[in-house]
This record gives C-alpha cells, sequence and structure tokens, in this order.
C-alpha cells in the first residue's frame, strides 16, 4: 500500500511540476506574443494615418483642371471666330489667351498645383506647360497676319468703292456686275476660305482682267489694277492664316491638358484604393487579434483546469479565476460578434456609397460635354446668322432643321442625366435653419434668364429662420419660378409674397400666364403627368416638390382659372419637421426644372 500511495504521489508531483512549467513557459512568451501583436497594429495603424487624402486639394484641382479646360477652350473659340471680325482688334481673343496662360501657371505651381504629386504627373505637368507656351507663342503670328487681312479687308472694301464710282467703269455694267461679285466672293474666303471660292475668284480675276484690256481710262485701269493685287494679296494672307491654324492645333495642349488630367486622376485614384486596402488590412488584424486572444483565453482556461485536478488546496482560486475567465471570454465574444457587424455594414456603406459616386461621377462626366456641345450649338447658330449674306434660304433651313434635331437629343441627355443623379442618391439632406426669403431670392438670381422680362412683384413679410433642409426648398422655389415663367411664355407679371400665417410660414407664387381647368390642377402633383407635348417634359417636377413639402410636414396647393393665371400656395411649419434623409436633385434641376408640368 505504501509503494502504491508513493507512486501516487510522484504522479501528482510530476502532473504538477509538468503544469507548472507550462505556465511559467506561457508567462514568458505570451508577454512577448501580445507585444509583437499591438507593435504589428501599431504599425498598420501608423501607415493608415501615415498619408492622409487630401480630398479638399483634390476637389481644388479637379476644379483648376476644368478651368484650364474652358480657357483652352475659350481660346480655340476666340481663334477660330477672329477673321469674322475683320472690321475691329480681336479683343476677345488676346482676353481669352491672357486667361489660359493664367490659368496654366496656377495648374502647375499654385497653391494647390499638380507640381510634385507623382512622376508621371509632373512629366505630363511639363508637357503641358510646354504645349501650352507653345501654343501661345504660335499666337504672336498669327495675330499679325491677322492685323495684314483687315488691312488688306479695308483696302479692297475702299478700293471697290473707288473703282465701281469710275465713269469708265459704270460705263460697263457686265464689268461692274464682275468686280461686285469679286469683292463679295473675296470677302467670302477672308471669312471662311474654300477650294471652290478660291476657283471662282481666279476666274473672276481673269475676266475682269480681260474686260479691263478694253478701257482707255488708265487712272481706272490702274486702281482696278491695284485692286486685283489687294485681292491677291487677301487670298495669299487668308491661307497664310489658315496654316498658322494648323500649326496652332498641332501644338496638342488640348491632347497635353487631358492626359494630364487622367494621369492625376489615376494617380489620386491608386491613392485612394491604397488608404481602402490599409483600412481593411487593420479590421481584419484587429479581428484577427480578437480571436487570437479569445483562444489564448481558452487555453489557460484548459491549463487552470489541469491545474484543479491536480492541486485541491487551489481549488477556490482556480474556481473564481475560471468565472472571471468566462466572463471575460464573453465579453470578448460579445465585442468581437459587435465588430463583425459593424464591420459588415461598413463595407455594406462603403459599397453603396461608392455606387452612388460612381453613377454621379457618370452623370457629371456627361453633363461636362453637355455643356460643350450646348456651347457649340449656339455658336454655330451664331455663325450661321452672321453668315446670312452669304448661305441662301433653303440651306440656312437645313442648317435650322440639323440644330434643332441637335437640341433635342441634348435635352434627352440631360433628362437621363437628372434620372442618375436621382437615382445615385448622393446629395444627401442636411437640416438646419434657414431664410426663406433669402432662398426665394436666390431662385430668383438662379432663374434670371428665364424671368428676364418678367415684371417681378415682392411682398416679403418678416419670416423666422425655420428648421429645414435648405437645398430641398430652394428645389421646390426654382420648380415654381420656372414653372410660372413657362405659362406666362417669358412675358407677364410674376408676384412673390411671404407671410406668417399662425404656426406656418406661408409662401404664394402668383403668375399671369394661360392658367389651367380645374380638372387638370386635380392632377397637377402626381408623378409623370404633364400638359407639355411629347418630349418635353417628364412629369416629376412638381411631384417632386409635393414629396419635399409633405417631408417638412407642410402643405402645397394649387389655384388657376384658364385665361387668368396661377397660384401655388407653400405653408410650412415654422417649428420644422425632421426631414428623411434623400436624394437631392441641385445643380442638374436648374437645366431640368422645366420637366415639371
Amino acid at each position: 500500500m505504501s509503494r502504491i500511495r508513493k507512486i501516487k504521489e510522484g504522479a501528482v508531483r510530476g502532473s504538477t511540476t509538468s503544469a507548472v512549467s507550462q505556465l511559467g513557459i506561457q508567462r514568458v512568451f505570451a508577454p512577448l506574443a501580445i507585444l509583437l501583436a499591438f507593435t504589428v497594429l501599431g504599425y498598420l495603424l501608423w501607415v493608415t494615418l501615415r498619408t492622409p487624402l487630401e480630398t479638399g486639394l483634390h476637389v481644388v484641382r479637379m476644379e483648376q483642371l476644368e478651368a484650364v479646360n474652358t480657357a483652352d477652350r475659350q481660346l480655340n473659340r476666340a481663334i477660330v471666330r477672329a477673321p469674322l471680325q475683320l472690321e475691329s482688334e480681336p479683343l476677345a481673343m488676346l482676353a481669352a489667351a491672357e486667361r489660359f496662360d493664367e490659368q496654366s501657371r496656377q495648374i502647375g505651381f499654385g497653391q494647390a498645383g499638380l507640381k510634385g504629386q507623382a512622376p508621371l504627373v509632373d512629366r505630363a505637368l511639363n508637357d503641358f506647360l510646354r504645349s501650352s507656351k507653345a501654343k501661345l507663342d504660335a499666337l504672336e503670328p498669327y495675330q499679325e497676319t491677322l492685323r495684314r487681312l483687315r488691312l488688306l479687308f479695308a483696302a479692297m472694301r475702299s478700293g471697290g468703292v473707288s473703282v465701281l464710282s469710275a465713269p469708265a467703269i459704270e460705263s460697263e455694267a457686265a464689268l461692274g456686275r464682275d468686280i461686285k461679285r469679286l469683292i463679295r466672293e473675296a470677302t467670302q474666303y477672308s471669312i471662311i476660305s474654300t477650294a471652290e471660292n478660291a476657283e471662282l475668284l481666279d476666274q473672276l480675276s481673269a475676266s475682269i482682267a480681260v474686260q479691263a484690256s478694253a478701257l482707255e481710262d488708265t487712272d481706272a485701269l490702274a486702281a482696278l489694277s491695284q485692286l486685283l493685287d489687294t485681292v491677291d494679296g487677301l487670298r495669299f494672307t487668308r491661307d497664310e492664316l489658315n496654316q498658322q491654324l494648323d500649326e496652332i492645333a498641332e501644338t496638342g495642349a488640348a491632347g497635353a491638358l487631358a492626359t494630364l488630367k487622367a494621369r492625376y486622376e489615376n494617380h489620386f485614384s491608386q491613392l485612394q484604393a491604397a488608404a481602402d486596402r490599409n483600412r481593411q488590412t487593420l479590421a481584419v488584424y484587429a479581428a484577427a487579434l480578437l480571436l487570437a486572444f479569445g483562444l489564448i483565453a481558452w487555453r489557460l482556461r484548459g491549463s487552470f483546469q489541469e491545474l484543479d485536478q491536480v492541486n485541491m488546496e487551489l481549488q477556490d482560486a482556480n474556481i473564481n479565476l475560471e468565472g472571471i475567465v468566462a466572463e471575460r471570454t464573453r465579453d470578448l465574444s460579445t465585442a468581437l460578434e459587435d465588430l463583425r457587424l459593424q464591420q459588415a455594414q461598413l463595407i455594406q456603406s462603403e459599397k453603396m456609397a461608392s455606387l452612388g459616386q460612381m453613377v454621379a461621377g457618370v452623370a457629371h462626366e456627361i453633363n461636362t460635354p453637355l455643356g460643350y456641345a450646348n456651347s457649340n450649338v449656339s455658336i454655330v447658330r451664331e455663325l450661321v446668322s452672321s453668315m446670312e449674306d452669304v448661305i441662301d434660304e433653303e440651306s440656312r433651313g437645313e442648317f435650322d432643321m440639323l440644330l434643332g434635331d441637335a437640341q433635342y437629343g441634348l435635352e434627352q441627355i440631360a433628362e437621363l442625366v437628372m434620372s442618375l443623379k436621382n437615382f445615385s442618391r448622393v446629395d444627401r439632406s442636411q437640416t438646419e435653419l434657414f431664410d426663406l426669403n433669402e432662398g426665394i431670392e436666390t431662385s430668383l438670381k438662379i432663374c434670371q434668364n428665364q424671368i428676364k422680362d418678367l415684371d417681378i412683384q415682392r411682398d416679403f413679410g418678416e419670416l423666422p429662420d425655420i428648421s429645414c433642409a435648405p437645398s430641398q426648398l430652394n428645389q421646390v422655389f426654382l420648380n415654381l419660378i420656372n414653372n410660372a415663367a413657362q405659362a406666362m411664355d417669358g412675358k407677364g407679371t410674376l408676384t412673390l409674397s411671404t407671410a406668417v400665417d399662425g404656426g406656418n410660414a406661408v409662401v404664394r407664387v402668383r403668375d399671369s400666364g394661360c392658367g389651367m381647368d380645374a380638372e387638370t390642377a386635380a392632377h397637377i402633383f402626381e408623378p409623370f403627368f404633364t400638359t407639355k407635348p411629347v418630349g418635353e417634359g417628364t412629369g416629376l417636377g412638381l411631384s417632386i416638390v409635393f414629396r419635399i413639402i409633405e417631408d417638412h410636414g407642410g402643405r402645397i396647393s394649387v389655384e388657376s382659372e384658364p385665361g387668368v393665371g396661377t397660384e401655388f400656395v407653400v405653408s410650412l411649419p415654422i417649428a420644422g419637421k425632421a426631414v428623411p434623409e434623400q436624394a437631392v436633385v441641385t445643380e442638374d434641376s436648374i437645366i431640368l426644372s422645366d420637366s415639371a408640368v
């Protein structure tokens, strides 16, 4: 029995020694492991915070790039239009060149310049600066040639008058007609040179020369010869001007600017992607660290249980320790679960935000060339109008039809952009105190072009600031004012009044337009209801207005009489109401607000 007891006591001592040894090893290596884990965590946190994204500067840089692009387009337009104004100095071209030079310098070395962002960005920036300088340098000979063209044009007109007034030429009706036609064709060639026009000038010059050989008046013959030389000089100078235009185009400033913009956007996208990866790595590592702590706690619990089995004296302490470890394990498990839920929510939010930003970005990028296209259509209309002497009636009709089709297509694209903006839900409403009178004045300024011929009557009362989403209420006023202007076809009286009625602020928008019957007024706030022809409105404007007023806890009503006018009455609670987050159309609503009704 004694031998058995000794064997048992030895086994117990051996087990106890083994357990104590394991516990000692854990006590040595556990702090090292924890220190290493937190060191890695600190390094990941430092990497994440080391290079913060300069979002504000990025927005400024993109605005500067857009400003340079706009200045370049304006300069190109001024260069092309300069020959159309041969009777005056090209002041618009000089001003556009100055703006382009200033904007080009700012994009490189301004407060938010692109210099030093990345090697590829620096190379693209240097290429653009070289091309922009080359373009500006090429303008000097172009301006000189343009000056000579103006002098020759003036000399041709004055010489033509002198030649046509000569008695010897007045007696020759056919010669006079050819001279007038020569002057007309030379004028057209100085504005828009074509091969057909050049051939016709050659034919007219040859015909005039043959007819002039029969003249006996030496003075008239000399004046006519000088006129022909002036026309030849005008043609040569215009051809030189065309060559210089090609040289300006070959500088490639626009292409270099596009490359610069693309490389900078790619650089910023890489920075953004790196920041996202760092945040994701940090989140995953933190979760793994929590899991490791849980495993460590579980292993410790097993160790203490083993000690309990071999050491009865430590039973009470082990029981208490087990309870503490279990409680901490539960806390860690709860924290881990909360972290996983937060992580999932964060990932989903980032996905939706990225989708909204992508859609809004696509809509914005479509808006930019859309503006260019609208501007170019206007320029073409001006050019066609300025050339009514050289373009026949049938051609002008074709031009007007083509430009009308182009304008209709641009309006359809604009409506699509609006739909994308609404779907993206990027612009969130923010509740703050707002002056309704100030909001109405702001909307009047935005609609200034639509209401420039209207008689605006203001009757603003003293209103307290109300708690609301200002961007949404501005959209309401913008739609109501624009609809009123359309109802009056740009002529009439628009009356805007505000007052306090009990606990509500009341805004009235009244026009003297065509009005509408009771049946139309009953459906006016329904989605997709419109009185406009097909293709000229979506019928969403007033339905959006109704929704916005309803979300603010207010009311909107309409009173109208055919042939008299229409009045919209908006009533909003002064105390305000919490406005739900929703997509708000801002900049594009100015363009598409005519789709309300």
